[in-house]
């Protein structure tokens, strides 16, 4: 064996030892995580609020047309109940945000986040940590919320037939892609607020105030509101949809809400970065 083989083989052992390095990090960082979240009662709380809301938008879809028929309150179909109720569950933004700045800004607002450094000083593992769980849990959440409005979807909604299992496939992913961009919002000002209640204040303001700037035609492109509805193929009820003009394209719809994603994550992680500088 060469001089030049040798120093490559301790050169790649070296870069091998350090990727373990890395991995047991991010392993005891997840676990950490995840022990924070399962012993938080907020967690449970968020869920249980989640599945009421849930209950009671379902009645009121698909009991109120009933109820108050001479409305003429146009009645949701099968199979567009299932996407409808995956949209509403999804509007649920609150779920993530609150979530996603109750596990970053609760320990930036107090010691913990500079102890938790002393441990592990590169921010960008305890971000990818903490975006991860707070992603996964939420997207759990979501997909349960979204099984209990399809039940009684199945069982109230008028018409007949269902999703493809590729249909649900592609709902379960664009669900995972549009809780990931909100807790990326979410850690994003908690970030650079340091606060709970500021950051759920600042990211759930946005959330209302991008649904009304969608209305304005320069705004509309880049609507994270619009382009997720896209992405979802939400049905137009009520013809309320016209409002916003034409309805984007799947292929720009995930690129906008790609790019929200991307400039979230980027702020969550300068925040970090220059806020602690």
């Amino acid at each position: 064996m060469t001089g030049r083989e040798v120093i490559d083989q301790k050169a790649a052992g070296q870069v091998m030892a350090g990727e373990r390095v890395i991995a047991q990090r991010m392993t005891g960082l997840f676990r950490a995580e995840i022990i924070k979240l399962l012993k938080r009662r907020t967690f449970y709380v968020l869920v249980l609020v989640l599945a009421v809301l849930t209950g009671l938008l379902a009645a009121i879809f698909f009991l109120l047309p009933r109820a108050i028929e001479e409305a003429d309150i146009p009645a949701i179909t099968k199979p567009d109940a299932y996407i409808f109720g995956a949209s509403q569950v999804l509007g649920q933004t609150w779920f993530p945000i609150i979530l996603s700045t109750m596990f970053l800004a609760g320990e930036l607002a107090t010691s913990a986040w500079a102890t938790a450094l002393t441990r592990n000083a590169r921010r960008w593992q305890h971000l990818v940590a903490r975006l991860l769980t707070t992603t996964i849990a939420s997207w759990l959440a979501m997909l349960a919320a979204i099984g209990g409005f399809a039940v009684v979807a199945l069982l109230l909604a008028e018409g007949s037939g269902s999703l493809a299992l590729s249909e649900w496939w592609g709902i379960a992913w664009k669900a995972l892609l549009v809780v990931f961009t909100w807790v990326a919002l979410g850690m994003a000002a908690s970030a650079w607020l340091r606060a709970v209640g500021p950051a759920i204040g600042a990211t759930l303001a946005f959330s209302f105030a991008e649904g009304i700037l969608a209305l304005w035609s320069g705004w509309r492109n880049i609507s994270l509101s619009i382009h997720t509805s896209a992405l979802l193929g939400s049905v137009d009820f009520g013809g309320f949809g016209e409002v916003f003009g034409e309805v984007p394209s799947f292929g720009k719809a995930l690129a906008v809400v790609l790019g929200w994603c991307i400039v979230a994550i980027v702020a969550a992680w300068a925040g970090l970065r220059y806020r602690d500088a």
